[in-house]
């Protein structure tokens, strides 16, 4: 049995959902991101027509540059290096996008080296593309990238699943999550659906109940996340 600990980025790494504020300042944000939270449009299908309402002259350096004036949750590398020194692999999943996840981490976190799980952004010579490598069909979940798979990916059906996160896109993953840590949207499901969670406001709350728990050695699985993640990988 090892431990393994997942990340959202935006809201969660990150003070504020950074794709949101690109999405404002370079395109059309409303009523898009209404008709997304109504259902009456995908996740990856927001993003393409969100994409698609950029300004002409969005280049893929200016949405990196305005990314890395946003502020991240001074937690984050305290957290990662932690994790490191102790050897809990940690992940980033997201449903954000690369060229503005890589580059803050990169910038408030370059010792630690964290896969990131997250969308694409591509320039094509005239305009930028969406891609979703972490689609797929056998999940329901609100993600464009989805988070579930991410987790088994990495995992053993037995090993304890750490989560942390703030919103509707985490709210899939945390099924298959042991120990879970939620604010906000994220927060309300799992008191809603019977999901245990802590509770927390920054990342430097959640390393200090992650280092107690850790001395304790109180990292256990919780048999109903794991029953599902045997469910979900025998159906993969």
């Amino acid at each position: 049995m090892s431990v393994h600990v997942f990340l959202d980025f935006d809201g969660t790494i990150s003070r504020r959902d950074v794709g949101d504020e690109i999405v404002r300042r370079y395109g059309q944000f409303e009523p898009l991101h209404s008709d997304l939270l109504a259902g009456k449009m995908t996740v990856s299908q927001y993003y393409k027509r969100a994409v698609q309402s950029f300004a002409p002259e969005t280049t893929l350096e200016s949405l990196t540059a305005f990314a890395l004036e946003q502020e991240l949750d001074a937690g984050t590398a305290p957290l990662l290096r932690w994790l490191k020194s102790i050897d809990v692999p940690a992940y980033i999943v997201s449903d954000g996008f690369d060229v503005y996840i890589r580059p803050l981490l990169q910038t408030h976190a370059a010792d630690v080296d964290v896969p990131v799980y997250c969308n694409k952004l591509q320039w094509n010579g005239t305009t930028i593309t969406p891609v979703f490598p972490g689609a797929t069909e056998s999940c329901s979940c609100f993600c464009a990238s989805c988070k579930r798979n991410a987790i088994l990916t990495n995992i053993a059906f037995d090993d304890v699943v750490i989560y942390i996160g703030d919103g509707r896109s985490d709210t899939c993953a945390v099924q298959y999550a042991d120990i879970v840590f939620a604010k906000g949207t994220l927060a309300s499901y799992c008191t809603s659906n019977g999901i245990p969670f802590h509770q927390y406001k920054t990342l430097s709350e959640v390393l200090i109940i992650l280092q107690a728990r850790h001395q304790k050695n109180e990292f256990r699985t919780r048999r109903q996340a794991v029953l599902a993640r045997k469910r979900a990988i025998e159906c993969e």
